[in-house]
């Protein structure tokens, strides 16, 4: 039995537990983000999280899915291109995420820049595919900035970045 020592009896794994409870409630706010626009979608607190967790992908294989998985969602539910999200992240985490840290200097400004990015950088993108498509351009609100806030000052209280 020594190869299960660490293993508790009579108890769930508790971090896949709390992995379903947390995608359990984004969806859930997914679909109210829907319904009533006030209600933001926490897409740059996903996009931060990615950001910020991408580096040890290994260890966080499964939250690292569902937050790929949560971005595509909120493409399809919201009319935007599918995989566009993705596409930025490759983008941004290949071109831009460490000119971004060496030119700012404080973190939670760092964490603001990638809300922004997450939230225009996804717009345009989208209108550049709208664009190459011969589509109409997506519509741009003012609840944009709006988001940007909410998300940057949940970023602010969940994340801390490190250099």
């Amino acid at each position: 039995m020594q190869t299960f020592s660490n293993m508790r009896r009579n108890s769930a794994h508790q971090n896949y537990l709390n992995l379903f409870w947390i995608s359990g409630w984004l969806l859930f706010g997914l679909v109210m983000s829907s319904l009533y626009p006030l209600i933001p979608p926490f897409v740059g607190v996903i996009f931060c999280y990615l950001v910020i967790h991408f580096n040890r992908r290994e260890e966080n294989a499964a939250p690292l899915f569902l937050g790929f998985l949560y971005l595509c969602l909120y493409d399809l539910n919201k009319g935007f291109y599918l995989f566009s999200y993705v596409i930025l992240f490759a983008i941004f985490y290949k071109f831009a995420i460490y000119k971004i840290q060496n030119i700012i200097t404080c973190n939670n400004c760092i964490l603001a820049a990638y809300v922004t990015i997450a939230y225009l950088g996804h717009f345009f993108l989208n209108a550049f595919f709208s664009y190459l498509d011969n589509e109409s351009f997506p519509y741009f609100s003012n609840y944009y900035f709006y988001y940007i806030a909410i998300d940057s000052i949940l970023s602010f209280m969940l994340f801390k970045v490190t250099r």
